[in-house]
């Protein structure tokens, strides 16, 4: 039986979406719009809604992560990889990579003290990126 969270065992749409998301790397954030002009290009006639669709079941398997960013339009998606954060620069709009994760024991000791059960995070900050601080 094939791994569902394979990209093999995906509608060959959502495998072409997979591919323009995983060919951009991880640190480059599409949009679904920026996904959509490149499976065109590649797939003439596929639907918009048909890409919105895949990438949140790529999102739902894990095999590519969906990021929210205050102040922005649209989500961004990006191939998953190693749990990083993310800067928003205030200026340019530019969204970059951070190595950076909250430490395991700080999520426990939050989850203690709230009850609570955290199953993910996302952290983003927000800032001026060097090219906009040295203009």
């Amino acid at each position: 039986m094939p791994n569902v969270n394979s990209p093999r065992a995906l509608p060959k749409n959502y495998a072409l979406i997979y591919r323009i998301v995983e060919e951009s790397g991880i640190g480059r954030h599409l949009t679904p719009s920026d996904i959509y002009a490149k499976a065109l290009k590649r797939r003439p006639g596929i639907g918009f809604s048909t890409v919105y669709r895949g990438l949140e079941r790529l999102r739902d398997l894990g095999l590519i992560s969906e990021l929210y960013v205050p102040g922005e339009d649209a989500a961004t998606y990006e191939p998953s990889g190693p749990h990083h954060a993310h800067f928003r620069c205030t200026s340019c709009g530019e969204i970059s990579d951070v190595s950076y994760a909250i430490p395991s024991r700080t999520l426990k000791e939050l989850a203690r003290r709230h009850g609570l059960t955290i199953e993910s995070e996302r952290v983003t900050f927000e800032g001026r990126c060097a090219s906009c601080t040295a203009s």
